[in-house]
């Protein structure tokens, strides 16, 4: 009947729990089930259930946790999840399902109760499904389309380039040659920008399911940061976009930050190529830094396009703002990336923007502690 359909059973009550799993399979589901929600919560990320019952009051780790848990691991995140409890009042329900969960049955219960409630959940996800993948097509057809625009925009300036200098280098100047190869430079180290943010992005991701793996991205010590960091910004302005005259790069009472060097250069080097990408040559941009009590607070202010953003929130993994207005964005995972990073070390973002008027980026830091 519904063999594929897989149901994870979280009961610590053993004759309920069998009870459940022995109606499930004589209805042709596959189960599976988990004495305790910490057992649970391993069950579900290894069985990746269709639908998962799940008890409330359980000792250690209850349902409300297994559930929190649940919501965080990407894989499973949208699994339809029904408690079981025995205890039922307007402030628990209220609770779970703020939480996400997306039904009660309430102790003791029947056959048809149960049913109908598993059949109820199942069609609604299936439904949510179908929808979520007309639109999943959709995304996936612009993301591998502006995958392709970016990688092979850099690459086709670079076999163009160096095809000119193999084939035809005679009849160029000096001047000529370097022009061509000042070009192949530029569209090799963008290229290397959009491949570091896509792997950077796949890490990010697997840190989602993995809670483990956080680590990766937090704590280190940047120290003496200012002056490789404003080199760095400095060449992106005058390699990348020719405008080593409309960059400012001030950083004031210096000190270290309990962040990674690697991921602050991230950082800052994401935010200043986005406010050179969206202004126009003779607009100026302006990266600052500044000790404020016991953060450092970065601001990076340009006169640009601007965008639309109400919410820090907003911001997502191939998200693009104004994509209509702009042709040539980038994949849109940018700042995604930055909020992450940031949030990971325990900092704060924040954006003001207005179109045709410019954008300040404002990031705290905080200092390393002693």
């Amino acid at each position: 009947m519904q063999t594929k359909i897989k149901i994870l059973v979280i009961e610590d009550e053993n004759n309920i729990r069998e009870n459940i799993q022995e109606l499930l399979e004589a209805k042709g589901y596959t189960v599976r089930t988990a004495t305790n929600g910490k057992q649970g919560i391993l069950e579900a990320i290894d069985f990746r259930p269709n639908l998962i019952l799940c008890d409330v009051m359980m000792p250690k780790v209850d349902g409300f946790k297994v559930l929190e848990q649940i919501r965080k691991s990407s894989n499973i995140q949208n699994v339809p999840f029904i408690f079981l409890t025995a205890k039922v009042d307007k402030q628990d329900l209220r609770h779970g399902m703020e939480m996400g969960a997306d039904d009660y049955i309430s102790k003791p219960f029947t056959a048809k109760e149960l049913m109908s409630a598993i059949e109820a959940r199942l069609k609604r996800h299936e439904k949510l499904n179908t929808q979520y993948s007309k639109v999943k097509h959709e995304l996936d057809t612009s993301v591998f389309s502006n995958y392709y625009h970016q990688f092979n925009t850099p690459l086709s300036g670079m076999v163009g380039a160096l095809n000119l200098l193999v084939s035809a280098r005679k009849s160029f100047s000096e001047k000529q040659v370097q022009d061509l190869l000042i070009s192949t430079l530029k569209s090799a180290i963008r290229l290397n920008h959009v491949l570091s943010n896509l792997m950077l992005y796949e890490e990010l991701k697997r840190a989602q399911v993995h809670t483990e793996l956080e680590t990766m991205f937090t704590g280190g010590q940047a120290s003496s940061w200012q002056t490789k960091i404003k080199d760095e910004l400095s060449i992106i302005a005058h390699q990348i976009y020719n405008r080593a005259d409309d960059i400012t790069i001030e950083f004031n009472n210096v000190t270290d930050l309990g962040i990674s060097f690697e991921y602050l250069l991230r950082v800052m080097i994401e935010v200043t190529d986005n406010a050179l990408k969206f202004s126009k040559a003779g607009q100026k941009v302006a990266v600052k830094g500044n000790r404020k009590e016991e953060k450092y607070v970065f601001e990076i202010i340009d006169q640009g396009s601007g965008f639309n953003i109400n919410n820090i929130e907003e911001i997502g993994a191939f998200k693009q703002f104004n994509s209509k207005r702009f042709s040539q964005q980038g994949l849109g995972i940018g700042l995604f990336l930055v909020k992450q990073l940031i949030g990971f070390n325990r900092g704060e973002l924040n954006i003001k923007s207005i179109e045709e008027q410019g954008t300040t980026l404002t990031i705290e830091l905080p200092l390393l502690e002693e």
